[in-house]
C-alpha cells in the first residue's frame, strides 16, 4: 500500500505543477504595421533549395532577416498562386475552385481595374466552410497609400467587388514606388506543372489524394534549380529598385504557394531585420514557423480572421537558423509519405498478432507481440529522438525504428509481468502516457512531429491532434483499470483514478497545453464514469447526467478561460468561444462534421468487423477474452468506448480515433485478462467486492 500511497503524492504533485503554468519568455521584435511595407509574394520557393549558388539574393537576404518556414495549405490539398493571394487578401483560407490535372491557373493582369474571373472566386469563397472575406485587406488599408505590383497581388489587394486602385506592372516599378506606404510586389511562382489559362474545368479536389500518405513527391530538381535561379534574378532587381526608391521599408518575401501539383508544402519566407531571427506568431507558438492566415494581420490592423501577426525572435546565427528551418521542412516533407506505411506496418502486426492469439492461444511470445503492437504509437514519438528523416531511405528507417523500438518496449514489459498479471499493460500504458503528454506539456513539438501527430503543413501546430487524443484516452483508461484492480480500499483507488483523469484533461484541454476541445468534455464523462462504478456507487440517470454536465463544464470552462486571455494569447478554443457569441460557429461545427462523415466507408467497416468479432466471440466462447466474469475490465471498456466513440463524434477525425485508440486498448486489456492468465486469488477478491452498479 505504500507504493500506491506513492502513486497518490506524485500524482497530486503533477497536478500542482500543472495547474499553475509558468510564463515562457521570449524576446520579440514587432514592428508597425502602418510603416512602410514592401511585400515580394513568389510561390515554390523551399529551404532545401536556398543556397548561395543558385539563390544568391535569397541567400544573402537570409542572412539579415528573421526567417521561417510559412504553412500555405489553403482550402485544397496544395496551394496555386491564385489560393496564397486569395487568403493573403482574405485573411482566411482561400482559393480557386477550378484546376486542370493538377495545373494552376495562370493569373491575369487586371482589365479596366478589375480583376479577371472575380466572380468566380467570390463564388468559390461562398461554397467554402472557412467563408473568407474577400477584400478585407483593401477595406483595412483604404486611408494608406497601396500599390499592387503584378497580378497576384492585384488579388490580394482588390476590394470587394474586384477593383484595383492602384496597379501596375514589373517594368513600371521604378516610376511607381512613390509615396507608397504598402506595396504588394507579384514576383511570379515556379510550380510542378506548368501553369495554364482555362475557363472551364472539373472542381478541385479537397481531400489528399491517397497516394500522398505512402509516395513522397518525385520532382525534376534540376528544373526546379534552373526556374529558381531565374526567380531569384529577379527578386535581386526588385530589391535594388525597393532598396533605391524606399530606403528603410519593411521588406518581407515569402513563397506564398506550393510547387507541388499534389499535396502541400512548407514554403519559404524572411523579414529583413538586420540580424538573424526566426520568425513565429501566436497561431503556430512555434520558432521558424508561421501560417499563411498571419500574413494579413501582419499587414493591417483590425482583421477577421484566425491570423496573428508574425513575431522575429532575434538570436542565433544565420546558419544555424537555415539549418533550423530546413531541418523542419525536410522533417515535413519525410513524415508524410512515411505516415502511411508506419500505419500499414502497424495495422499488419496488429492482425498477425490477433491471429496469432486465436491460433496459439497463450503463448509467450504472443503476448510479447501484444505488448509491442500497444507500444507503437509511443515507439513513433521516441523514434524522433534520432534523425531518421535525413536518410535517403528515411521511411525505411522511420518503420524499422517503430519496429525495433515497440519489440525492446513490448520485451522489458513481458519482463515486468513476474511482478504482477497486470503490471505489463500497465508499463505500455505509463510510457504511451509519458511520451504523448510530457510533450504537451513542456511545449515539445516532439509528438506532433510523429506518425500519430500532426502534419504542420496541414494546419495542426501545437497541442494535441485527435489521434494523439485517442492514443492517450485509450493508454489513460487502462492505467486507471490498473489502478482500480491493485489499490485497495476502492475509495482510494476512486480517488486516484479521478486525479489522473484530471491531469490527462488538463494537459489536453488547457489553452496553455493542448488546446483540445472536443477530449476533455468525453474524458470527463468517462473518468468520472470508471471513478464512480469502482467507488462502489450505482449508475443513475440523475448521476449519468451530472457526467455529461461536468464535461460541458470543463469545455466551457477552457473556453472561457481562452476567451479572456489576451487577444495575442489565444488559440482557436478562444476564436471558438467568439464565434459563439457572433453567431458563426455553425460554420466551423458543420466544417467539422462534414470531414467526419467523409469516413463513412470506414465507419462502415468498422461496425462490419465489430460484427464479426461479437458473433467469432460467441462462437469462440473461452478462446477469447472474457469481460463477463470479470467486471471490472467491462467497465474499463465502456469508459473507453465513451472516450473513441464521443470523440468521434466531436472531432473531425472521425472513426481514426476508433481505430488508433481501439488499437492501443484491445492488445492492453488483452494483456490483463487474456495472455496473462486468471486474477490472483487477491484480484479475484477484489473482483468479488465489484457489484452490478446497473
Amino acid at each position: 500500500m505504500r507504493s500506491f500511497r506513492t502513486i497518490s503524492l506524485l500524482l497530486l504533485a503533477c497536478l500542482w505543477t500543472i495547474v499553475i503554468p509558468g510564463a515562457h519568455a521570449q524576446t520579440s521584435q514587432t514592428q508597425e504595421v502602418d510603416s512602410l511595407t514592401v511585400f515580394i509574394g513568389t510561390g515554390g520557393v523551399m529551404w532545401e533549395y536556398v543556397n548561395e549558388e543558385d539563390t544568391p539574393n535569397l541567400f544573402a537576404l537570409s542572412g539579415e532577416s528573421s526567417i521561417g518556414n510559412l504553412s500555405v495549405r489553403g482550402t485544397y490539398p496544395a496551394a496555386c498562386p491564385a489560393d496564397g493571394w486569395l487568403t493573403l487578401g482574405a485573411g482566411e483560407r482561400a482559393g480557386d475552385a477550378v484546376a486542370d490535372s493538377g495545373r494552376c491557373r495562370i493569373l491575369e493582369e487586371p482589365v479596366d481595374g478589375r480583376v479577371p474571373h472575380w466572380d468566380e472566386y467570390v463564388a468559390a469563397t461562398e461554397s467554402s466552410s472557412y467563408q473568407p472575406i474577400l477584400g478585407q485587406l483593401a477595406d483595412l488599408t483604404n486611408e494608406r497609400s497601396t500599390l499592387a505590383v503584378g497580378p497576384g497581388a492585384a488579388l490580394a489587394l482588390a476590394d470587394e467587388n474586384g477593383h484595383v486602385t492602384s496597379y501596375g506592372t514589373l517594368d513600371e516599378l521604378p516610376e511607381l514606388l512613390d509615396d507608397q506606404e504598402l506595396v504588394l510586389i507579384d514576383l511570379g511562382a515556379i510550380t510542378e506543372k506548368e501553369q495554364v489559362v482555362f475557363e472551364d474545368t472539373d472542381p478541385r479536389a479537397t481531400n489528399d489524394p491517397g497516394t500522398a500518405a505512402f509516395i513522397a513527391p518525385d520532382w525534376d530538381e534540376d528544373r526546379i534549380r534552373s526556374e529558381l535561379g531565374e526567380l531569384d534574378a529577379e527578386l535581386g532587381r526588385v530589391l535594388e529598385i525597393v532598396e533605391e526608391e524606399m530606403p528603410g521599408a519593411r521588406i518581407i518575401v515569402a513563397s506564398i504557394s506550393d510547387y507541388s501539383a499534389t499535396a502541400t508544402t512548407l514554403q519559404v519566407i524572411m523579414e529583413r531585420t538586420g540580424e538573424p531571427g526566426l520568425l513565429t506568431s501566436s497561431t503556430t507558438r512555434r520558432a521558424g514557423l508561421v501560417n499563411n492566415t498571419d500574413l494579413l494581420p501582419t499587414l493591417a490592423d483590425g482583421h477577421e480572421g484566425p491570423g496573428m501577426a508574425i513575431q522575429a525572435s532575434m538570436g542565433g546565427t544565420a546558419e544555424d537558423n537555415r539549418d533550423a528551418v530546413t531541418e523542419f521542412d525536410t522533417l515535413s516533407q519525410a513524415i508524410k509519405p512515411a505516415t502511411g506505411w508506419v500505419f500499414a506496418m502497424w495495422g499488419t502486426f496488429w492482425i498477425l498478432t490477433l491471429l496469432a492469439t486465436l491460433l496459439l492461444r497463450r503463448r509467450r511470445a504472443v503476448h510479447g507481440a501484444a505488448l509491442a503492437v500497444a507500444s507503437v504509437p509511443a515507439s513513433a514519438v521516441l523514434v524522433n529522438f534520432l534523425p531518421w528523416h535525413e536518410s535517403a531511405q528515411s521511411t525505411v528507417v522511420l518503420c524499422v525504428g517503430i519496429a525495433l523500438l515497440s519489440t525492446v518496449i513490448g520485451t522489458l514489459a513481458l519482463v515486468t509481468g513476474k511482478h504482477g498479471r497486470t503490471i505489463p499493460a500497465a508499463v505500455i500504458a505509463t510510457v504511451t502516457l509519458v511520451v504523448y503528454l510530457w510533450p504537451v506539456l513542456v511545449g515539445s513539438p516532439l509528438a506532433l512531429n510523429s506518425a500519430f501527430g500532426a502534419l504542420p503543413a496541414v494546419g495542426r501546430f501545437y497541442g494535441m491532434n485527435n489521434m494523439m487524443f485517442a492514443i492517450v484516452a485509450a493508454a489513460g483508461l487502462v492505467l486507471a483499470g490498473v489502478i482500480a484492480e491493485r489499490v485497495r480500499p476502492r475509495n482510494r483507488a476512486a480517488l486516484i483514478i479521478a486525479i489522473l483523469g484530471v491531469i490527462i484533461i488538463f494537459i489536453d484541454g488547457s489553452p496553455w497545453h493542448g488546446t483540445d476541445f472536443g477530449g476533455p468534455p468525453i474524458l470527463t464523462v468517462a473518468f468520472l464514469f470508471l471513478a464512480l462504478l469502482v467507488s462502489g456507487r450505482k449508475l443513475t440517470w440523475l448521476s449519468a447526467l451530472g457526467m455529461l454536465l461536468a464535461g460541458v463544464l470543463v469545455a466551457a470552462s477552457f473556453l472561457l478561460v481562452d476567451y479572456l486571455r489576451p487577444l495575442e494569447e489565444r488559440t482557436h478554443l478562444g476564436d471558438f468561444a467568439q464565434s459563439l457569441l457572433d453567431g458563426t460557429a455553425f460554420d466551423v461545427v458543420w466544417r467539422k462534421a462534414g470531414a467526419m462523415f467523409a469516413q463513412w466507408p470506414l465507419m462502415l467497416v468498422l461496425a462490419v468487423g465489430f460484427l464479426v468479432f461479437l458473433y467469432v466471440w460467441k462462437k469462440k466462447g473461452p478462446a477469447l477474452p472474457s469481460l463477463g466474469g470479470y467486471r471490472l475490465w467491462l467497465w474499463v471498456s465502456i469508459s473507453i468506448a465513451i472516450s473513441l466513440v464521443g470523440g468521434m463524434l466531436l472531432n473531425d477525425s472521425g472513426a481514426i480515433i476508433v481505430l488508433v485508440g481501439g488499437m492501443v486498448a484491445i492488445p492492453l486489456i488483452a494483456s490483463v485478462l487474456y495472455f496473462a492468465g486468471h486474477p490472483s486469488s487477491a484480484s479475484t477478491t477484489q473482483a468479488r467486492e465489484l457489484t452490478d452498479p446497473f
